[in-house]
């Protein structure tokens, strides 16, 4: 207890980019750039996912509000243990006084000087657990905050993960719009041949000029999103739009092979990990522990206080120590019912947490729930979208060798043209809805930065 009074902040995380464990410290989550903003190599070579979630747990301003929140609240629980130790006063007087008196004609001046120090100690002896009750709260509360600091860090994790996912696929939706455009050249460029060999109608120059002109419109538009993309990206590493650097493209083979747990066993591991889960745990505490302080407030106060002091008079004259010793006995009888409300609001609060805490628990189980059947979702999308790109790709280079062979038309080239415009398009977003449906699951879990388990040393 007293090196929580001396020191509460060892109780909250050590920094913005930090998470707080019970009993355990502080684990650091950035890894090898904690004292500088971003990496020495910044701008020149590609960034990683890991070193852009480095730079964001450093910049990101949330994780540093909710770390000083944080702090505040460890600062306020050092102050409830303020009330287990002894309070020590020490005061000092130099007092002159000028008097006057009359014994005979004419009046007569005095001066009288006294000089002094005093210390007072006074102790709360006891208190029916007042105190224990209020630094319980208070603990509690200094919990609340820090598990709801650690969710803030796997929040902040899951954002930079989805923004790097969205930027990732808007280059490769750029990629496909090239390719589309490329491929209404060639469609237009087959045309173009058969109208001037007299094969083809002008129809069907037509036809794929305008087919041409909306790939053009695509590509250019595609190019804003990847902007946008790209500056949604940098606002959340805590970094100005228009900052330039280079991001790692995501793998060209996706695996999607991945052994999930059961529904059933998420939940359970999402119900010990997840941070908000468990600070609206420690929030629930808190106001149980505050239910006890307001029913305690009405109970006696044993207190001692004990002053002692020497002073000095004019001429050098001083007294011995001066000593006085108080017992008080302070007993609540009546206040215009403060203290009967003040239980009635403190069991208000505890419901409303009680409620919160079950309203939570239903979240994470949805959220459970529902994230395990997106990666199977998307996992099924991903391998379809593959086939779909494959068929897409062979039906239009089918279609266009017909044409060009005179057994085609040009509306079959075009119906296969939009065909592989909508499988590049899906096969992208297939990818991105992957990932992304990984880091839901994982954060609903509570396992996006959980920290390695501690070393068990084997007995010998």
């Amino acid at each position: 207890m007293m090196h929580d009074a001396a020191d509460p902040l060892s109780l909250s995380p050590s920094s913005p980019y930090a998470t707080w464990s019970p009993l355990q410290g502080n684990k650091l989550i950035s890894s090898c750039y904690c004292h500088t903003l971003v990496p020495p190599s910044f701008g020149q070579n590609e960034l990683n996912l890991a070193e852009m979630i480095d730079i964001a747990l450093q910049n990101n301003p949330s994780t540093k509000k909710t770390w000083a929140q944080a702090r505040e609240t460890a600062a306020q629980y050092g102050q409830t243990l303020s009330n287990f130790y002894p309070t020590i006063n020490f005061t000092s007087q130099f007092t002159r006084v000028k008097s006057t008196f009359v014994v005979f004609p004419p009046p007569q001046l005095s001066y009288t000087t006294t000089a002094g120090p005093d210390v007072t100690l006074s102790y709360t002896l006891f208190d029916f657990g007042q105190r224990t009750a209020a630094a319980t709260a208070a603990r509690e509360a200094l919990y609340h905050a820090d598990w709801m600091h650690n969710q803030e860090i796997q929040t902040t994790l899951q954002t930079v993960m989805n923004d790097y996912y969205a930027y990732a696929y808007e280059q490769k939706a750029l990629k496909a719009r090239e390719a589309d455009l490329a491929n209404a050249s060639a469609s237009l460029d087959a045309a173009n041949d058969r109208f001037a060999l007299g094969l083809a109608a002008l129809g069907d120059v037509a036809q794929a000029r305008t087919q041409y002109l909306q790939s053009k419109i695509n590509l250019t538009s595609q190019k804003q999103q990847v902007e946008n993309a790209f500056a949604l990206l940098a606002v959340d590493l805590g970094l100005p739009a228009n900052v330039e650097f280079k991001v790692q493209p995501m793998p060209e083979q996706v695996d999607t092979n991945v052994l999930l747990e059961s529904v059933d066993q998420l939940v359970a591991a999402a119900q010990a990990q997840r941070q908000d889960f468990l600070a609206a745990q420690a929030d629930l505490r808190s106001k149980e522990a505050s239910i006890v302080q307001a029913r305690r407030a009405v109970y006696p106060v044993l207190s001692a206080s004990l002053d002692i002091g020497k002073y000095w008079f004019q001429m050098g004259v001083g007294e011995d120590y001066h000593w006085s010793a108080e017992l008080n006995v302070n007993i609540p009888l009546f206040n215009g019912f403060y203290y009967k409300n003040a239980v009635k609001q403190a069991e208000a609060k505890y419901e409303q947490a009680k409620a919160a805490l079950m309203q939570s628990e239903l979240g994470v189980i949805q959220q459970v729930t529902t994230s395990h059947m997106r990666v199977q979702t998307s996992a099924s999308n991903l391998k379809d979208s593959n086939e779909y790109l494959k068929a897409a790709e062979l039906e239009f280079d089918i279609a266009l060798s017909t044409y060009k062979a005179g057994t085609g038309t040009i509306l079959d080239v075009l119906k296969a043209q939009s065909s592989l415009v909508d499988a590049r398009a899906k096969k992208a977003g297939s990818e991105r809805d992957w990932f992304t449906a990984l880091a839901a699951l994982s954060a609903a879990s509570g396992s996006l930065c959980m920290a390695a388990p501690e070393p068990v040393e084997e007995t010998k």
